[in-house]
């Protein structure tokens, strides 16, 4: 057991130094546990990531928590949520007292702009696995792709208010959940 509190501890470690732009940017690092330690399926990744959602706090924290929890009960929830949080908490604290000499620095506003799209395509990649596991019912991508029409219709409903007016993301959740629960009983 204390080998699995050391490799959630230090994969975790590893995910808060390279998530760079926030929660959603665990994503990748998440996906490549699944595949890596099978801790969850990428069905309870989907979940994890509407747990995360619902509940109060940053994603990227929730989902380690969710995710420590989930493979080691409440002492590897405490690891993982730890792990992740300590290297970023550090790095803030050292940043806050130089953010006035990087602030104009080309090289590192170079760097920023390069992580960014980097970010984006991590995200989108993740993104689309996950749309294609809820929509597309087979394993394998063969003609006729078979969807699941329900789910289609739901997402389409949902991300034209949010992608387009910003709207609430608990909001949408919200509205995912209801979606869900009159469209499973028709």
């Amino acid at each position: 057991m204390i080998k699995l509190y050391f490799l959630l501890f230090t994969e975790f470690l590893k995910i808060g130094v390279f998530a760079l732009g926030g929660g959603y940017a665990t994503l990748p690092f998440l996906y490549y546990l699944q595949g890596q330690y099978n801790w969850f399926t990428l069905e309870e990744l989907t979940n994890m990531i509407a747990v995360s959602n619902i509940t109060p706090g940053p994603i990227g924290i929730n989902m380690a928590t969710y995710t420590g929890f989930t493979t080691a009960g409440i002492l590897g929830s405490l690891i993982a949520t730890f792990a992740i949080v300590l290297i970023p908490s550090i790095i803030v604290m050292f940043m806050t007292k130089l953010y006035s000499k990087f602030q104009s620095c080309k090289s590192v506003n170079d760097i920023f702009w390069g992580l960014r799209p980097a970010a984006c395509a991590l995200l989108a990649s993740i993104g689309l696995k996950l749309l294609f596991q809820n929509i597309i019912t087979e394993e394998e991508w063969a003609f006729p792709i078979h969807f699941n029409y329900q789910a289609l219709i739901l997402f389409l409903i949902l991300i034209i208010p949010f992608s387009f007016f910003k709207k609430n993301p608990l909001l949408t959740i919200l509205l995912g959940a209801i979606g869900g629960i009159i469209i499973k009983s028709i």
